[in-house]
C-alpha cells in the first residue's frame, strides 16, 4: 500500500524488519533558541523544522519513529537511503538557515517492538548524533561499510566512545563526494 494513502488512512508505514539503518537528529542549542527569541518564533523555527525532516524522510523511503522535542528518530531499509538523506537534511536545512541539527547514523539488527525499536543499533545512533555538531552527520563503521558508494565519501574520524555502550567504536563523518576537476 502506498505510504501516503496508509498516513492518510490514519496508519503509518509498516516498519522496516531485520537490519535497519536508525538515524537520529537533534536541533543544536534549541533551548537558546528559545530563550534568543521567545516561545512563539522558536516553535514557528522549530515546526518549519519539522516540515523540512519529514519531507526529505519522504524522499528517501524512511519512517518516523518517534519525535522527542527537537528530534528524530527515522529507520530506513537501505544503509545508503539513510546516508543520503543525512546529506540531504544537512543541506535543506542549510539553506533554511534556521537550525543547525546534528545527525547520527547506525545499521544493524534490532528488534522491532509495537512502536518502534529497541537495541544497541538505535543507541549507537544517538549517541552519534550526540557526538555530532550541528551541521554534521556522523555514521558507524557498519553504515559506512554498508553504504560506501557514490557520490558520498566517509572521513575516518577514529575510535571514540559512547557512552554507555562500552569499548571504542569507530566513527566516520558523511561527506558529500568531491567533485572531479
Amino acid at each position: 500500500m502506498n505510504k501516503r494513502l496508509l498516513e492518510s488512512l490514519g496508519g503509518r508505514p509498516e516498519l522496516p524488519d531485520g537490519a535497519v539503518t536508525i538515524v537520529f537528529t537533534d536541533v543544536e542549542e534549541s533551548t537558546e533558541l528559545v530563550r534568543d527569541l521567545g516561545d512563539e518564533k522558536a516553535h514557528s523555527i522549530l515546526r518549519r523544522h519539522d516540515e523540512i525532516v519529514r519531507r526529505v524522510l519522504a524522499e528517501h523511503d524512511g519512517v518516523e519513529i518517534e519525535r522527542a522535542g527537537d528530534g528524530f528518530m527515522l529507520a530506513f531499509r537501505s544503509p545508503s537511503k539513510a546516508v543520503a538523506f543525512g546529506l540531504g537534511l544537512r543541506d535543506a536545512l542549510a539553506g533554511d538557515g534556521e537550525v543547525r541539527v546534528r545527525i547520527g547514523l547506525d545499521s544493524g539488527g534490532v528488534i522491532r517492538e509495537e512502536k518502534g525499536y529497541f537495541g544497541r543499533t538505535g543507541f549507537r545512533a544517538g549517541r552519534l548524533s550526540d557526538m555530532a555538531s550541528g551541521g554534521r552527520v556522523f555514521a558507524s563503521e557498519a553504515t559506512k561499510v554498508l553504504a560506501d558508494a557514490a557520490p558520498i565519501r566517509f572521513q575516518d574520524m577514529g575510535q571514540h566512545e559512547l557512552k554507555g555502550l562500552g569499548g571504542t567504536h569507530r566513527v566516520f563523518e558523511v561527506l558529500p563526494d568531491e567533485p572531479q576537476i
